[in-house]
């Protein structure tokens, strides 16, 4: 009796697969129920004859395998499904390409209490502003971007000190191109500096589906009245694994007109979805300050829980992390952050 049931089902299975008369529902025929409620008839397209009056040969198993255009509808169903993971990824750990990609006005927010073995407490405070100029049909934005960190949390003064001493940048940015695939950017700013800094920046990404992958290009290119040329090439990679995983490879070089060498990076990332309002991923990171003669080697092992506490605009973060930095002969150097994030973004 098990053996019955199980041909049975396998037959269902090749039947779903395999329809009789190719991939196609509309090439199955169709399912017509009679006036009587216990009779069932199914009508099918009779396949037309040849010339000499003989039904054609039935199309195989192998022909529609080799079908290219069969090959290419799934390529693109699972690369629509890759990529809107990795969209909906980036968007709820803040990946900074939003800060790049966005389309209206986003402005982000963050406050980090953060604990170093060598650096000790400190307080990070991380601002990101795009203002969309909307009688511009929103290509042009204003930017601003600042980030720094104070060494004692505690002390109003040593953090108004912090702050002056940061070097914000504010720029008029203006789309040149925006499609789905790709995106265009060029700034043109002041850096705050001592002493401050006309600047401008060139940035485009490329974004091609491949199969089972993901894989996005980005280049930047900067230049800066003191600090000359800056470029950076970065090359990412995401595969969706199951219904909640998402792997991810992230190669970056930098090249700075007033350092020694090159600045490689790579990060192997895995996320983990557990709802619409909670995240996690795990991290490895290292990067060669100056290769090939590099001084100042980092490795990195990171874990990271995010949890969305209010609307959509509030975010709670703790990283737990060693660091291993050459400077210190590879030492084990732990680290841990909590960070509060207020994130508004019109297009959400």
């Amino acid at each position: 009796m098990k053996r019955r049931q199980w041909l049975l089902t396998l037959s269902f299975l090749l039947l779903m697969i395999f329809p009789v008369n190719g991939w196609s529902d509309t090439e199955t025929g169709n399912l017509e129920t009679s006036d009587s409620p216990t009779e069932t008839q199914i009508t099918t397209d009779a396949p037309a004859c040849t010339d000499d009056g003989l039904l054609p040969p039935k199309t195989t198993w192998i022909k529609r395998m080799s079908d290219p255009e069969r090959w290419d509808r799934l390529q693109k169903r699972m690369s629509v499904g890759i990529s809107g993971a990795a969209e909906r990824v980036d968007r709820f750990f803040g990946d900074e390409r939003l800060e790049d990609d966005n389309h209206g006005t986003r402005l982000k927010l963050g406050l980090g209490l953060r604990y170093h073995k060598e650096d000790k407490a400190s307080l990070v405070t991380d601002i990101k502003a795009r203002v969309a100029l909307p009688s511009l049909e929103d290509r042009f934005h204003l930017v601003l971007d600042d980030s720094f960190e104070s060494d004692e949390p505690g002390d109003t003064g040593i953090y108004s000190d912090a702050l002056k001493d940061s070097e914000p940048d504010t720029a008029l940015r203006y789309i040149i191109s925006r499609k789905e695939d790709r995106r265009v950017n060029a700034d043109l700013g002041l850096r705050l500096s001592s002493p401050s800094q006309v600047f401008g920046r060139l940035r485009g990404r490329y974004t091609l589906p491949w199969f089972l992958w993901e894989l996005q290009l980005t280049q930047t290119f900067y230049w800066y009245t003191d600090d000359g040329f800056i470029e950076t090439s970065k090359m990412r990679w995401s595969r969706k694994i199951g219904p909640d995983w998402l792997l991810r490879f992230t190669s970056s070089l930098t090249w700075e007109d007033k350092e020694e060498g090159w600045r490689p990076s790579q990060a192997i990332t895995l996320f983990k979805e557990l709802t619409t309002r909670r995240g996690y991923y795990f991290q490895l990171y290292g990067s060669w300050p100056e290769s090939p003669h590099t001084r100042e080697a980092l490795y990195r092992t990171e874990f990271t829980y995010r949890q969305l506490i209010h609307g959509k605009w509030l975010f709670f973060e703790i990283s737990p992390g060693i660091e291993f930095p050459q400077k210190t002969d590879y030492e084990v150097t732990p680290y841990i952050q909590f960070t509060v994030s207020v994130v508004f973004d019109e297009n959400l």
